[in-house]
């Protein structure tokens, strides 16, 4: 009889444990809070991003080709104002292209507009040379790079075993810019000569205001320091210094023009008597001199 008293203790002890131990895993778990149940939620739902879209960069050096196409106003800086600044508009569009789509459609407008600049300066150029055709006795056109590079390597270093050199009497700038023309492809005439040595030369080979004069006759148009749009590198430019008494004072070739958004361009010359490859147009008339003028000669 004990024995089966302590079986019938053992089974119910064995009940209660098992019990007891099975009640504690079927108790319900601790329910999130609201912050943390939105964010397991948004988790749960929320879609997978999806990855960003590609950008062709340009596939050419975008700025090196604005740079290129702004070359092309100081090769013909005698195009009209607004064909100039229809190309620096577009090379700035060029140079700011970030995909490789807007910097193809950019050098193609840039190509369009350099065109445009290149086209109505050589319709300029044949309109000068027209407009002289009855009174020009000299080649139009020429070879203006012979003539600035001749100009540049006897600016400093003079040609006067050839030529002469009058700075001891009066001034050489005349006598070298006749030396220039030369050089681009103009002839000797009966008004217009030198025979290279000193005092073989006529006066509009070197004095400023003869000089001007045999331009005048042969029918050649310029510009004033007010309106320098059609100048370009070749022209002749007489000046008339407002400290001295009235008349012309020096002779200077156009060596550079700088396109300048929104202003007049800058104009360089080259000469000697003051030996410079880039002496600039308004600090020339208006530091170096004061209330001067110029007349810069278009040469057909």
């Amino acid at each position: 009889m004990a024995s089966v008293v302590s079986v019938v203790v053992l089974v119910a002890l064995t009940v209660g444990v098992f019990g007891f131990v099975r009640s504690l895993g079927e108790r319900p778990q601790p329910k999130p809070s609201g912050a943390a149940a939105a964010g397991a939620l948004s988790a749960a739902t929320s879609p997978t991003p999806a990855p960003s879209a590609t950008v062709d960069p340009p596939t050419f050096d975008t700025a090196a080709a604005a740079d290129a196409a702004l070359a092309v106003l100081g090769d013909y800086s005698d195009a009209a104002r607004a064909t100039e600044d229809a190309l620096s508009a577009a090379s700035e569009k060029l140079r700011a292209a970030t995909t490789s789509a807007a910097a193809d459609a950019a050098q193609a407008e840039v190509t369009a507009a350099a065109e445009a600049v290149k086209a109505d300066a050589t319709a300029y150029r044949a309109q000068i040379a027209a407009d002289a055709a009855g009174t020009n006795t000299q080649p139009t056109g020429g070879d203006v790079a012979a003539q600035m590079a001749y100009l540049h390597q006897y600016v400093f270093a003079y040609n006067s075993a050839e030529w002469g050199d009058y700075n001891a009497y009066g001034g050489d700038c005349t006598n070298f810019a006749s030396q220039g023309l030369i050089a681009r492809g103009w002839h000797i005439d009966k008004t217009w000569y030198s025979k290279g040595k000193m005092w073989t030369a006529s006066k509009p080979w070197i004095a400023t205001a003869p000089m001007a004069a045999y331009f005048d006759k042969l029918g050649f148009g310029y510009s004033t320091e007010a309106d320098l749009d059609r100048v370009r590198v070749g022209d002749v430019g007489v000046f008339s210094w407002g400290e001295t008494q009235a008349g012309m004072d020096h002779t200077m070739t156009v060596s550079k023009v700088e396109y300048v958004p929104g202003g007049p361009p800058k104009v360089y010359f080259i000469s000697h008597n003051y030996d410079g490859e880039y002496r600039e147009l308004t600090h020339a008339l208006y530091v170096e001199h004061q209330n001067s003028t110029v007349r810069i000669y278009h040469i057909p």
